[in-house]
Parts: C-alpha cells; sequence; structure tokens
C-alpha cells in the first residue's frame, strides 16, 4: 500500500525528520533518508516508512506500508499518516508575518519549513513530556527506550525490531515498583501511571481530543493532575503540530535565546524572554520551537541545519 500526501509549503522533510530525534525513539531514521516508524491503526499495528520526493516549496510525501500484524484499513491507515506528518499545519502565514524579524531571522532562513513530526496517539505525546519533565533528553529517551522494550509491543521487519509506545491500559496496569528501572522519580512515575488510569476507560474518546480546537485541546489536558503548562504545550507539539510558548523557564530555550538572539553565554533572563516573544504574538510558541530546534542542530552538528 503506497500513497502520497501534499502538505501546504513550505515542508522541510529533512529538517522535520532530524528534528524528531528529539522528540521520538520510535521514529528510525534510514540510511537514505527516510524514516520508518510503527504506529497503531485501530487494534493492529503497522510499520510506515516516509519518503521525500518533493521540495520543501512542493512538498510531496510518498508513505509505505511495509508491515503489519493483520488487515489495515485504508481509510484509517490515511489519517494517521497525515497526523505523524501534522501534514494539515500551514506555516506560510508565520513566514508572511516574522520571517524577517532581525531576532530570528537567521534561524527561520536555517530551517525553513521545519514542523514538528506527530506523536502516534495523543496518550504517547503527554506521557513522553510527562517522563522528559526535568531531565535531559539523552536520560529520558533511555527512560522511554526501557519501557517500550519492556511492554513489547512491536513489529518486526527485515531483521530489525520496531517497537511502539505502551497503551494507557497496559500502563494503567503498573506499578511504580515495576517502573523504577525507568530511572526517573517515583512521583513522576506515579503521575505517569495516575494519568493513564484516568484515560484507559474511554482511551478512544481522549485521543479524539487530537480534533478538537487546540484551545479545547489545552483546556482538556490542563485538567489532568500533573499536566502544568510546559506538558500541556510540549504534548500539543507532539500531538497536532500547534505551538503555545512554552516559556520563560525552560532552561534550554533559554539558552537558545541568548546565544542565538543574543549573542551571549548562558541563560536569558525570563523578562527578556517574554518581552522577545511577546513581538510574535501568536506565534511566539512556533518561534521559540524554531530557536530550540536550532539550537539543537547547532549542538549535535546535523548535516541537515
Amino acid at each position: 500500500m503506497i500513497f502520497t500526501l501534499t502538505p501546504p509549503a513550505p515542508y522541510a522533510f529533512a529538517h522535520t525528520m532530524f528534528a524528531a530525534r528529539f522528540l521520538y525513539i520510535a521514529a528510525r531514521p534510514m540510511p537514505d533518508g527516510a524514516i520508518r516508524r510503527a504506529v497503531r491503526v485501530g487494534d493492529r499495528l503497522a510499520l510506515l516508512e516516509l519518503r521525500d520526493r518533493g521540495t520543501v516549496d512542493m512538498p510531496r510525501i510518498e508513505v509505505r506500508l511495509l508491515a503489519s500484524d493483520g488487515a489495515i484499513d485504508p481509510d484509517r491507515l490515511q489519517p494517521k499518516a497525515s497526523a505523524l506528518l501534522n501534514a494539515r499545519v500551514d506555516l506560510a502565514a508565520f513566514y508572511a508575518a516574522h520571517g524577517t524579524d532581525a531576532h530570528i531571522a537567521p534561524t527561520t532562513a536555517r530551517l525553513r519549513g521545519l514542523h514538528a513530526l506527530g506523536a502516534d496517539t495523543l496518550f504517547e505525546a503527554v506521557a513522553l513530556t510527562m517522563i522528559e519533565q526535568q531531565i535531559t533528553v539523552k536520560m529520558a529517551q533511555t527512560s522511554e527506550r526501557w519501557l517500550m522494550e519492556w511492554v513489547g509491543d512491536g513489529l518486526d521487519y527485515q531483521g530489525a525490531r520496531y517497537p511502539v509506545f505502551p497503551t494507557p491500559a497496559r500502563i494503567a496496569d503498573c506499578t511504580v515498583e515495576q517502573l523504577i528501572p525507568m530511572k526517573i522519580t517515583r512521583i513522576r512515575m506515579g503521575r505517569l501511571i495516575a494519568f493513564a488510569r484516568a484515560i484507559a476507560d474511554d482511551a478512544d474518546g481522549f485521543e479524539r481530543l487530537r480534533l478538537a480546537p487546540t484551545e479545547t485541546l489545552y483546556s482538556a489536558l490542563r485538567a489532568f493532575s500533573g499536566v502544568g503548562h510546559w506538558t500541556a504545550a510540549w504534548s500539543m507539539i507532539r500531538a497536532v503540530g500547534a505551538f503555545p510558548y512554552f516559556g520563560a523557564a525552560d532552561v534550554a530555550l533559554r539558552n537558545a535565546v541568548n546565544r542565538l538572539c543574543f549573542d551571549a553565554p548562558g541563560r536569558a533572563e525570563p523578562a527578556a524572554m517574554d518581552a522577545l516573544f511577546a513581538r510574535y504574538g501568536d506565534y511566539a510558541g512556533l518561534a521559540s520551537y524554531y530557536l530550540m530546534m536550532h539550537y539543537e542542530f547547532d549542538r549535535y552538528n546535523s548535516s541537515h541545519a
């Protein structure tokens, strides 16, 4: 099964897939530039391969079903692939409004067309973000890798294992003691389990929030214990490609702003952060995501950056 998606331009597939390594361990880059990701389609698992067939200004992304554990409904697969690519998100207005702003013009020029790769499920988006609170990406991904391997859901293809994130029901059945090898705090493990239990009986209903207006989704996420603004913001970036400003308290963002906007070492002060992002109005969150990714691309010396 092969089909093509054409998200609104600009859409930089290479940048978006490179940025995905900071957001997901389950999105596996291939040597030829494609990316593979196992996902849930209803009660089945499907392994998708995403490949760039266009340009930043004329994007065309080929989606190929490589493997599954049963029959996959094509009518459900295409929306799933579209959600993975956040293919409905249009960045043109952001570039028109702020692409030449002196503070972020070098970033928007360098990363033109960068999007955020979508999560498999809304639960995955929130759970990953909860795990990552106040620890490094490397530490968080070690925890996430252990959790996915321990649960064991996934597909085998050409000698490789492609895991999927656990369902809410699976995490709801866990105890804190069982999750100790994740090496995150007991408080955070407890919050993760409590969140899974809160939605496990209506996981499909929770997933449908992904289609709700962003204001509705944000309010629904904040209603859960353990989900503050930072967690809700990053969950929305992952889940629907919406970009709330994730805040002057974010240490990595403060580092990025000082280096990229003010050419200074250390962290920008919260007052300077808020003054800067106030310039961008409704696009403050998108500007912060771009600056954060520019900072990370430079740190990892990406050939795509």
